[in-house]
């Protein structure tokens, strides 16, 4: 801000620097830039030097007249305009954001430390007992035993063309051998049949358990008596004709082994032994015997 001046135009000093007010004027007042050029003209900016320093006093004891203003030390200060408002694109101001809702859920107590402790132990237990069980069976390896047929013979052989009815006796003798050098077999329920093949079972029985120790061959024999049973037209062709010939008989056994080593045990499995297509000849015509007559004959197992 410029201080007050006179009245009068001619007060005001000139715009050049070099000129001179006019006789019996006031001083001008310092208006931020130099009013006298720098002394010795060195490198100093003029602006510093805004105005003469007073005159000293009068010798009559009267003090001169007093500038009319004060220097600046430094350039005048610049204009600073204060900032254009804020631009908007919506002519209504932006309401302020929703408040956030903090959602605090209840969470469950935790299980007693107790309680934790004994699924631990029962969890490990049985991880324990898995793994076991699965490095012996590694190492021992069970193996399936093997079955073949060694002899099938029917005796006593009648058949009623009228309602197509089969008596008869079938004997029937397995040779079961136990490959494991480690493990002992134990057959529980064995359940013999024998049937025309495909047909369904003639006769079924039961038989008692037994077992194997490592590397032991046993012979299982049995017999099967049909009564009256309904036998198909194609399955008794060869009982027809009263001629003789063969006929295909299958014989199957089915039974739960479990495999022991000591103190340690595999758990219960269903076995079925399947000797399927063993042909049965009879010995002559209007024979009521008949025989199987070859090497033995290597039955299927399914463990």
């Amino acid at each position: 801000m410029q201080p007050s001046s006179s009245s009068s135009s001619g007060a005001h000093p000139p715009d050049h620097p070099n000129s001179k007010p006019p006789a019996g004027a006031p001083p001008a007042p310092a208006m931020g830039y130099p009013a006298n050029p720098a002394p010795n003209g060195n490198s100093i900016p003029a602006a510093y030097y805004a105005a003469a320093p007073p005159a000293a006093a009068a010798a009559n004891g009267t003090a001169a007249p007093a500038a009319f203003g004060v220097a600046y030390p430094y350039p005048a200060p610049p204009h600073h305009h204060p900032p254009p408002p804020p631009h908007h694109h919506y002519p209504y101001p932006q309401p302020p954001p929703p408040p956030h809702h903090h959602h605090h859920y209840a969470q469950p107590p935790p299980p007693p430390t107790c309680l934790r402790r004994l699924l631990a132990a029962v969890v490990g237990a049985f991880l324990l007992l898995g793994a076991a069980t699965f490095i012996v069976w590694l190492l021992l390896r069970p193996r399936a035993p093997a079955f073949s047929l060694t002899s099938l013979a029917l005796s006593r052989v009648a058949y009623s063309r009228a309602n197509s009815s089969l008596s008869a006796s079938f004997d029937a003798a397995l040779l079961a051998a136990n490959p494991n050098a480690k493990l002992s077999v134990a057959y529980f329920s064995p359940l013999a049949s024998v049937s025309f093949a495909p047909s369904s079972p003639l006769a079924v029985a039961s038989l008692g358990p037994f077992g194997q120790a490592p590397g032991n061959t046993t012979t299982l024999a049995f017999r099967l008596v049909v009564e009256d049973a309904y036998v198909g037209p194609d399955d008794a062709a060869a009982l027809k004709t009263g001629d003789g010939g063969a006929v295909d008989v299958q014989v199957r056994l089915m039974a739960v082994a479990v495999f022991d080593r000591g103190g340690w045990r595999t758990r219960r499995r269903v076995m079925r032994v399947t000797c399927d297509g063993v042909k049965v000849v009879f010995r002559r015509k209007n024979s009521t015997e008949a025989a199987f007559n070859g090497p033995p004959r290597r039955c299927d197992v399914v463990l």
